[in-house]
Parts: structure tokens; C-alpha cells; sequence
């Protein structure tokens, strides 16, 4: 029974020739003709789909991305103690990266758009769950490497390990000088491939790849320790931003049962806000405002719910503004009525001074074409003068049929009898003023 359950694990029977092998691993590591235009094309479709925050576009560029041949080659390589292998291939994939760095940096440098969107920010932010995908993707894609019948494998292994994806995000983070972009994708970058090449190396010694070079014990030995180093090195980060996310997570999943659970009388929240890498919630309510009370009743539920926060409270729009503002309004729609009256007073008050001097200006002209039929017309007017006095200035225009009869007519007799029978001794009387 045993002896069948293990022949379906066995994978002696599906399991290509050494040298075919060794030649696919060889082929995928060099970045030259059709590989290297294949990258470029890659990393500008990245690009494009981060800027545009478009999954299906980065997907695209992670599936033709040649980026996984050198990185397969490192494991391959140390798996074989083949350290040409591994040099040529640390050299090919650093050169992929510098390209990928200058094309993506290009892209971003002359873009229009330069927010950064969820996918960008999703390559910041490595954790030790990227590093479980890095090796157990590695591990699906060597498997499919060593074998006659590789299907849609490496397909799958290059979506989830997701190589192009950071390196671009390291191109924005460079383009607009936001180094934490830089540094968050390019360790993330560094994850993918120390670990996709740790999965290669224990596949390639668990198959019983032959050896191309017979290294000795000490040459394996300081392999192994070089080996260690850099994956212990590439993972304690990882599990520091690991456990920083799982204790962001648990707060996060603590504020939002807070949150559900608050129930104020006379009050509703109107929104919140939970900020986990500060341990803080704000709150913003509405209603008729919190009280003392109430505002302590809530930190001793956050404290009763195991909830360690700083929490803030704000009012919003609360019932007693809405009064004050109904008030306001009142008040001002009052004024807005008191001072349309006045200016219909105002405007009747004209309307009957004008009315006034009309008919003053037709007594005038009555009286004075008994004595001087010359005269056609009579107008009145007050100016206002800046003299000692300040006071009003009685104008007065006298009209002829004929200018030339102006020299008929004694103005300042006139004049003394316009102020004896107005009652006003400011008084400018002008005969056929020239226009």
C-alpha cells in the first residue's frame, strides 16, 4: 500500500535527461537577441500596468518576463557546485536588473501620471509571506524544469513569484525620488530571487543532478556558508515586516469590532478611521454631542475589548449647530427684509423730491414769464459743497428760446428774487449754460 502511495509521489519516470536539462537551465540564463529585447518589452508593459493600476497588464508582463532564467541558473549552479555557472548567471541577472532600473525609470521619468496606485504599493512592503511564495513558487518552477511534462507551470510560478513587478516599482521609486519605494521594492525583488534560487538548489540536489565540477569538502563548505548568509541575511527582515503585519492585522480586526459595536444615544458615527501603524481611531460623530460620559463609556469599551488604541473623538454636524444655524439664517433673512424696506423708503422719498421739484421748477417758470416771456424753461438741483458752512447749494438753470436773449435778462436780479422766494441764500443761478 505504501509501496503504491509513494510510486504516484515519484517523479524517476517524468524526469527529463541530465544534459537536457543542464542545456534549458544554460539557454534561459543569457540576456542577448530575442531575450533581451523580451525583457525591455516586459519591463515597459510593468510599467505601463502599475502607472495605469492595471492587474491584467502586470500579469501580462510577469508571464513574458525572461527574468527567472538567471535566477533558476544561481540555484542550478550552486546545486552543482558549477560556479562558472553561478558567475555567469549573478552577472546576467544583475545586468537584467540595471536594464530594467534605466528602461522603467525612463517610463516614469516622462509619464504624465504619477500617482501611486494600489499596485504600486503593494511592491513596498515585503513580508515573510512573500518569501514562502518566492521558495514554494521556486519550487513548482525547478519541478517543471526537471520534467518531460511541464504544462502551464512556469506560467503559474512567474504570476506568483512576480519578479518584474518590484524591479519597476524600484524604477518609480527612482524616477520620482522616493527612495522607501526603492529600498521597500528592491528587497522584495531580493526576497524573490534569494529564495526562488534557495528552491532551486535543494531541488537540484534532491533530483541528483550530477556534479559539473567535483568540488572539494572545503570549496562545498564555504559554498554552504555563503549560501546561509544571504538567506539568513534576506530573512530576518522578512520576518520582523511579518510579524509587524500580523499585529497590524489583529488591531486592525479589533478597531473594525470596536467600531460595529458602539451605540451612543443620541448620537451616530459618522465615519472612522483606523490608522494601525500608530495605534490610533479616529472617530467622527453627529447628533447632539458627546458627553463626558459617553466619551469615557467608549474608551473603557475599547479597553474592555482588549482594544490598546488612542482613540479621538470629533464632532461632526451635531443637531444644536443645526439650530444655531437655523438661527442665523433667521436673523439674517430679517435684516436682508429690514434693509429692502429701507430702500423702498428711499426710493419713494426720490420719487416725491423729484415729484416736489417738477412742479416747484413749473411754479417758477410760471411766475417768471410773467416778467420775462423769454424764458422757455426752469431747473432745479442741490449740490453739495466742501465749504466752512457745509451746507446745501440750491442750483438753478434758466433756459431761453434764443441764447442771444440771455443778455435781456438781469441775472442778478433774478437771483435775488429766486432767494427771497425759496427761502435759500446758497443759491447758483446760471442762464443758457453752454454744453
Amino acid at each position: 500500500m505504501l509501496h503504491k502511495i509513494s510510486k504516484n509521489f515519484s517523479l524517476i519516470n517524468e524526469q527529463d535527461s541530465p544534459q537536457t536539462i543542464h542545456d534549458n537551465i544554460l539557454s534561459g540564463i543569457v540576456f542577448k537577441g530575442t531575450n533581451l529585447w523580451i525583457l525591455m518589452v516586459a519591463i515597459l508593459m510593468a510599467s505601463v500596468g502599475l502607472n495605469v493600476n492595471s492587474t491584467a497588464v502586470i500579469i501580462g508582463a510577469m508571464l513574458i518576463s525572461p527574468l527567472m532564467g538567471p535566477i533558476i541558473g544561481m540555484g542550478y549552479g550552486l546545486g552543482t557546485y558549477d560556479f562558472d555557472l553561478v558567475r555567469q548567471s549573478i552577472k546576467n541577472y544583475l545586468f537584467a536588473v540595471v536594464i530594467g532600473l534605466i528602461v522603467s525609470s525612463l517610463y516614469f521619468s516622462i509619464s504624465p501620471l504619477n500617482e501611486a496606485h494600489s499596485e504600486l504599493l503593494a511592491r513596498t512592503t515585503p513580508t515573510i509571506y512573500d518569501v514562502l511564495i518566492a521558495f514554494f513558487g521556486g519550487l513548482a518552477g525547478f519541478i517543471a524544469i526537471v520534467s518531460r511534462f511541464k504544462g502551464n507551470v512556469i506560467t503559474g510560478v512567474a504570476i506568483a513569484t512576480a519578479l518584474m513587478p518590484p524591479l519597476c516599482t524600484a524604477g518609480y521609486g527612482l524616477a520620482s525620488q522616493q527612495f522607501n519605494f526603492v529600498s521597500g521594492a528592491l528587497y522584495l525583488l531580493a526576497i524573490n530571487t534569494v529564495f526562488i534560487a534557495l528552491a532551486a538548489l535543494i531541488t537540484t540536489r534532491l533530483f541528483g543532478q550530477p556534479l559539473i565540477q567535483q568540488a572539494n569538502d572545503e570549496q562545498k563548505k564555504q559554498a554552504n556558508r555563503y549560501v546561509t548568509f544571504i538567506v539568513v541575511l534576506t530573512l530576518i527582515p522578512s520576518i520582523y515586516l511579518g510579524v509587524s503585519f500580523i499585529h497590524q492585522d489583529q488591531f486592525h480586526r479589533q478597531a473594525k469590532n470596536f467600531v460595529n459595536s458602539i451605540k451612543l444615544d443620541n448620537n451616530y458615527l459618522l465615519k472612522y478611521e483606523v490608522l494601525p501603524s500608530r495605534k490610533m481611531i479616529n472617530l467622527t460623530f453627529g447628533g447632539v454631542g458627546l458627553s463626558a460620559e459617553q466619551t469615557q463609556a467608549l474608551q473603557q469599551q475599547a479597553i474592555d475589548l482588549g482594544l490598546a488604541a488612542k482613540i479621538n473623538i470629533q464632532q461632526g454636524f451635531s443637531f444644536s449647530q443645526l439650530g444655531d444655524i437655523n438661527n442665523q439664517t433667521e436673523l439674517l433673512r430679517k435684516e436682508v427684509n429690514h434693509l429692502r424696506e429701507d430702500l423702498t423708503k428711499l426710493a419713494q422719498a426720490e420719487r416725491q423730491r423729484n415729484t416736489l421739484e417738477v412742479n416747484l421748477a413749473n411754479t417758477l417758470l410760471t411766475e417768471l414769464q410773467v416778467f420775462y416771456p423769454d424764458i422757455v424753461s426752469v431747473e432745479l438741483g442741490n449740490i453739495s459743497e466742501s465749504t466752512i458752512n457745509q451746507g446745501a447749494t440750491q442750483f438753478v438753470i434758466i433756459r431761453t428760446q434764443s441764447p442771444i436773449l440771455k443778455q435781456n435778462l438781469p441775472q442778478k436780479t433774478i437771483q435775488s428774487w429766486l432767494k427771497q422766494r425759496l427761502q435759500q441764500q446758497n443759491m447758483i443761478v446760471v442762464i443758457n449754460p453752454s454744453l
